[in-house]
């Protein structure tokens, strides 16, 4: 009787034991940091992030556009005069002038 009560003793603990572990990890599985129930915040955060690298790589272009307008031999007239007063800070009475905000500027 004695063996007996351990060998059931130790398959109820088992059980026991087994049954905790599946409802842990299978609570994990769904409500987790990485759950399935996660998955919908996961995905609307790789959407923003896709989002925002577009933004990025529509202003790169931009910016790339400008500094081959400014290369030498090749420098655009109106590019250097932009250039030249923005670094000097003199401009005309009559001139206006435009600044672009980068982060805004849709492509």
């Amino acid at each position: 009787m004695h063996q007996s009560f351990h060998r059931a003793f130790a398959l109820t603990g088992g059980l026991v034991l087994t049954g905790i572990l599946m409802v842990f990890f299978g609570f994990h599985t769904f409500v987790g940091e990485r759950g399935l129930m996660a998955r919908s915040e996961i995905d609307r955060e790789i959407q923003a992030a896709r989002e925002i690298l577009a933004l990025l790589d529509k202003q790169n272009h931009f910016l790339e556009h400008r500094i081959r307008l400014m290369r030498s031999g090749t420098i655009d007239a109106d590019m250097l005069a932009e250039t030249a007063r923005a670094n000097v800070g003199m401009y005309g009475e009559n001139d206006v002038i435009i600044s672009i905000d980068l982060t805004k500027l849709k492509f």
